[in-house]
């Protein structure tokens, strides 16, 4: 493993430096490559929390019981590739509470994986969708052409559309974001040049992909 010490900013730094730091994450890259595997999160040379990102041939009860030994907070991700998107599943334990984890479904589009388009929080026992617990975002470019999540939603039990709360009016002044529901998603669409009706419903993928939320 390649050992990569980083401020709190994802700013690189020297082992010595960070060590005076009371709060800096240590990267661990697989060898002779750019695959992270696990970032630990210290303060005061405590570990405090681990991210740790599973492969597809590693065994997932002993990546536990590894991180385990070493924190109480720990998230293990798996990424997986859907059509045109990538879809992460992470398990977040916190030992102090439960043995067992949170789990959540997190979809990108292959092309931007840092942006999430999809967040579902799922049921622990029957690992199905928590409907309500569902948020997606649609993005765009600001007047200084960074991406932002323009238009955040929200929804209910039943997985329809609750609210959209759409900032592209004026991203930095929230008097001037407008609110659409599930009745009046009709009129959001009729102000897009682009089909969003994937952001009607919890579903997790777009219908282009055959799998269902």
């Amino acid at each position: 493993m390649k050992k990569v010490y980083k401020n709190i900013f994802g700013e690189v730094i020297s082992k010595a430096k960070a060590e005076k730091l009371d709060d800096y994450h240590l990267y661990y890259y697989e060898k002779d490559s750019e695959v992270l595997k696990e970032i630990e999160f210290l303060t005061e040379d405590e570990i405090y929390s681990i991210s740790y990102f599973m492969s597809h041939d590693e065994d997932e009860e002993q990546v536990v019981n590894y991180l385990k030994e070493k924190s109480d907070l720990f998230d293990i991700e798996k990424r997986e590739a859907a059509g045109d998107f990538i879809i992460a599943t992470n398990k977040m334990y916190s030992l102090a509470v439960d043995e067992k984890p949170l789990i959540s479904k997190t979809v990108f589009h292959y092309d931007d994986p840092e942006n999430f388009i999809c967040s579902q929080i799922l049921d622990n026992e029957t690992l199905k969708p928590i409907l309500e617990r569902t948020t997606k975002c649609w993005y765009t470019l600001d007047e200084n052409g960074e991406k932002y999540a323009a238009i955040e939603f929200s929804y209910q039990e039943d997985g329809k559309l609750e609210l959209a709360i759409d900032k592209t009016p004026n991203p930095e002044n929230d008097l001037d974001w407008q609110h659409y529901e599930y009745s009046t998603f009709n009129e959001l669409q009729n102000r897009m040049t682009t089909d969003i009706s994937y952001y009607k419903t919890a579903v997790l993928l777009p219908e282009t992909v055959n799998q269902e939320c």
